[in-house]
């Protein structure tokens, strides 16, 4: 089945949303048996074997009326997660997740599929960050940054997309970096919040910045200099893309700054704890809530293209 074949099949499916997957290259089921009265709800969060993913998992645990996947691309790390979690009560599942490995990525659809489950809830928040003294090529940084932080999540979610259940939940964690304002170029502060946009023209958009990064060039093509920024810009743009396509079925896409974490990713240097930080993400999973947004910590919507926040929010100057 062609590209497009299947994005006009997603965009029509009625009774078995699960005979097709839209993003090429993953596994496809062809045919299933799909009954509306036997299918089980579940919320799935990605990169959760500790920090930011494993607190939300902890807090949907308590909360959420259904089976929680906490994923993870380490094994070990992850099992040894959920078993903290039963320890104080709680149910998580788990299921090895590796969103960068169209292998694993495969894996775990076909036990969705297998299991008969339908996601209600998918927090996609597996992410890097490369620190100012990291040692690693900018070329490499920018690489990986971009492959993990931004192409990973697309590529997962339009994996997931024909278990989503109708009227569920996508919360992208991104960041304050994700801002429209991060990006010095006026050029491409339009492209990226264009209307028109589609998943294509944005993965070429971001793939472009790669290369102009391996061609010494991003500065003066207006990128700025940080791969973490032009990744949860991407995410951002993606999340109003998902928002504008699954309004029909009654999806709900937000994006959500969870604030500066105590975490290995930033080495303990945060200023909110992971368990605050999963305040808001789990609030807009589990309430009703506007779709389409752009979420601060504080859980107040704020405009992507509008005025930094970090300064009429947070307080810098």
């Amino acid at each position: 089945m062609s590209l497009y074949a299947s994005f006009i099949a997603y965009q029509n499916y009625t009774a078995d949303p699960v005979s097709f997957c839209f993003f090429s290259g993953y596994w496809n089921p062809h045919t299933f048996n799909y009954t509306k009265m036997s299918v089980k709800k579940v919320a799935v969060v990605t990169g959760a074997n500790k920090g930011l993913g494993y607190c939300i998992v902890k807090k949907l645990c308590d909360k959420y009326n259904g089976k929680v996947y906490l994923t993870s691309r380490d094994e070990q790390r992850g099992r040894k997660a959920c078993d903290e979690l039963k320890k104080m009560g709680l149910d998580p599942f788990f299921h090895q997740l590796d969103v960068t490995n169209k292998e694993s990525v495969n894996n775990f659809v076909k036990h969705i599929r297998q299991e008969n489950e339908e996601v209600e809830i998918l927090i996609n928040n597996a992410a890097i960050l490369f620190l100012k003294d990291a040692p690693e090529p900018k070329n490499f940084q920018a690489e990986q940054t971009i492959s993990i932080n931004f192409t990973a999540l697309v590529d997962f979610t339009e994996a997931i997309l024909p278990f989503m259940k109708n009227g569920g939940k996508i919360v992208n964690i991104t960041s304050s970096s994700g801002h429209l304002c991060r990006i010095p170029s006026e050029e491409l502060r339009n492209k990226f919040q264009s209307e028109n946009l589609t998943v294509e023209e944005l993965k070429t958009l971001v793939n472009s910045y790669v290369e102009d990064v391996q061609q010494d060039k991003e500065i003066v093509k207006g990128w700025g200099d940080s791969p973490y920024v032009v990744s949860k810009v991407a995410v951002n743009a993606y999340t109003f893309i998902l928002h504008r396509r699954l309004t029909p079925k009654g999806i709900t896409v937000n994006c959500v700054h969870p604030g500066y974490v105590m975490s290995d990713m930033t080495r303990g240097g945060g200023s909110i704890t992971p368990d605050d930080a999963a305040n808001v993400p789990v609030q807009l999973a589990l309430t009703p809530c506007g779709a389409g947004l752009y979420v601060w910590h504080s859980g107040k919507a704020v405009p992507w293209d509008g005025p930094d926040p970090r300064v009429y929010i947070d307080g810098r100057t």
